[in-house]
């Protein structure tokens, strides 16, 4: 279900925008008359060098059965590169992460990869990229791209919610329409809540639990996923389809060799979104249908049903500097009643229709180097909710302070956001960027 706040947004081909820099450049020079001058002009660097240090803390506000009670402590150095050269851009970021909850030093690679326009109107990125799609705020319907939920409850930055992803993207415009294809040879699932960072309700153990080891099984094949999107009269609309997998192990063999292990059952997925102007705000709609391959009638308790998912949001600017929007969120789930029957526990299944409902509010103050955010998720069907308050403090170009919590609540400790009350926390972050 959960998160997103970052949307996906169209861009020239890669070739085009080569080609309009350079003219810029060559009319800027035809300007000068720079030849009168006798002096070289200085050509541009196609090397472009960026990052950031970065410091974050955050502990639990309770007890909880994991065998650590901070939920963030690290720096983090983050490395920017990349070179544009005759019709192609080469990018690379990476973070050197030294983890104090983990207990571990790590390099992750966020983006790797190569951008080109083999034709005029065809764009391709070849390597680790972070893609989105979708209409939602923090809420995923047709966006199956991996997520990192362990980062976004712990308070990093919610760039962190997007997991990279080992892909080809292809981006071809015809007149007003983009197609978009996305090919992964191998599939990348969520980075999702295990034991070892925050605790869970196991239906197995029937209470919450941080185990050592998660049995997982994680060998998979090939996701595709396609979108095709236009513009019509300020109107956007999109359409979207994938194959691979649940993005979370919703299921559980219980025979063979690999009895007992979790893993992640097969997924196709379609579906359609909207967005509009309406009165003085903006207006977005979405719906995903999702077949769950290896459980078409829905008896099998051991794998997810299928289920259509359904998402209304509206935004506006309340007074000036303060901006307001509201979500209503449906999951609704089919053969319910086979569901049910054949569950081994019904009394702590969710709802036929679960449904979430969000606000958003944000602050912009001290000429708008001040960010004060305030985002509520509540569930009427499952009676809990997330509240997540931050506020972000520019202090210039280069220093930047933010701070926030994530605070969980609900009557059952096996709900979705009930399950993780123990896991709330305070954290807080100092950035440096160079």
């Amino acid at each position: 279900m959960l998160l997103q706040n970052v949307n996906a947004t169209e861009v020239a081909p890669v070739a085009s925008q080569l080609q309009q820099s350079a003219q810029d450049q060559s009319d800027s020079q035809d300007i000068w008359g720079d030849d009168d001058w006798g002096d070289e002009q200085e050509e541009a660097s196609p090397w472009l060098f960026s990052g950031f240090a970065e410091a974050g803390f955050g502990a639990f506000t309770q007890h909880n059965v994991t065998d650590k009670q901070q939920s963030l402590a690290e720096l983090r150095g983050r490395g920017e590169v990349s070179y544009q050269g005759e019709g192609y851009v080469v990018t690379a970021k990476g973070d050197l992460l030294a983890d104090g909850v983990m207990e571990q030093l790590e390099f992750d690679a966020r983006e790797l990869n190569l951008a080109f326009s083999p034709l005029q109107n065809t764009d391709v990125i070849l390597g680790r990229q972070v893609i989105t799609w979708g209409t939602g705020d923090y809420l995923f319907l047709n966006d199956l791209f991996a997520k990192d939920w362990q980062s976004f409850f712990a308070g990093r930055d919610d760039a962190y919610l997007k997991a990279p992803n080992d892909s080809v993207r292809v981006m071809q415009y015809v007149k007003n329409i983009t197609f978009d294809l996305v090919y992964s040879p191998e599939f990348t699932p969520d980075n999702f809540i295990t034991g070892e960072r925050f605790s869970f309700y196991s239906p197995q153990a029937m209470t919450i639990v941080a185990p050592e080891r998660f049995p997982l099984l994680e060998n998979y094949g090939e996701q595709y996923a396609v979108r095709v999107a236009t513009s019509i009269k300020g109107i956007e609309y999109a359409l979207y389809g994938s194959k691979g997998y649940w993005t979370t192990p919703t299921g559980i063999y219980v025979e063979g060799d690999n009895a007992g292990l979790a893993y992640f059952p097969e997924l196709h997925t379609y579906g359609a979104s909207i967005r509009t102007p309406l009165a003085s705000g903006l207006f977005n709609g979405e719906i995903a249908v999702y077949n769950s391959v290896e459980d078409s009638r829905g008896d099998n308790p051991f794998i997810a049903n299928d289920q259509v998912r359904l998402l209304f949001g509206y935004e506006q600017e309340l007074v000036k500097d303060l901006t307001g929007a509201v979500q209503f969120y449906l999951e609704h789930t089919d053969n319910y009643d086979e569901y049910v029957v054949n569950s081994l526990s019904p009394e702590t299944q969710a709802e036929e229709n679960r449904q979430v409902l969000t606000v958003r509010l944000t602050h912009l103050s001290k000429r708008q180097t001040l960010t004060s955010s305030l985002f509520v998720f509540y569930s009427p069907t499952d009676q809990d909710g997330y509240l997540k308050p931050s506020m972000t403090y520019r202090y210039n170009d280069n220093w930047t302070l933010a701070g926030g919590a994530n605070v969980f609540w609900g009557e059952q400790d096996y709900s979705f956001f009930g399950q993780q009350q123990d896991n709330t926390n305070l954290w807080l972050r100092l950035r440096f960027n160079y």
